[in-house]
């Protein structure tokens, strides 16, 4: 199995404020870490496909978002295609594009691990609720969620 192409995931989260640590890490059965959402000051999502795309240095960064301000935030980012939205406290900050293959797989016979990676040190104190939301979903559905489902 692997995870959707196209996906939305949600998340009520309250960092400590100036921490910076994952609140979510995909792993292949290798190893390889696929899939992440860092949080803090400048978030940034870590993706790689089956093909190694995007390279680190393409990872979407999201300047001026500062998620450890010590708050509760409703985060939610959307995958569509070629690129990624990312939405805070239910207002559409940013859409940016996310270089990666036409198909990609993440794979998920690896592990998931929430509040870190697994070589960190620092591990995220997180009260959350986290929503994967498929494909199909249209943006409305996006909003409603975040206001139906967090708190």
């Amino acid at each position: 199995d692997a995870f959707p192409e196209d996906f939305s995931i949600l998340a009520t989260v309250k960092p400590k404020k100036g921490s910076q640590s994952f609140l979510l890490s995909v792993y292949n059965e290798q190893g390889i870490h696929q899939l992440g959402l860092e949080v803090g000051r400048s978030p940034v999502f870590l993706y790689e496909d089956q093909t190694g795309k995007p390279s680190p240095e393409d990872y979407p960064l999201f300047r001026g978002v500062n998620l450890a301000d010590g708050k509760w935030h409703r985060v939610a980012i959307s995958v569509h295609k070629q690129t990624i939205t990312l939405i805070l406290d239910c207002k559409k900050k940013t859409t940016q594009k996310l270089l990666r293959s036409p198909h990609p797989i993440i794979d998920t016979k690896g592990i998931i691990v929430f509040g870190t990676r697994i070589l960190d040190e620092e591990v995220f104190e997180l009260t959350f609720n986290l929503t994967a939301a498929q494909q199909r979903q249209t943006e409305r559905m996006k909003y409603d969620i975040t206001f139906l489902y967090s708190p």
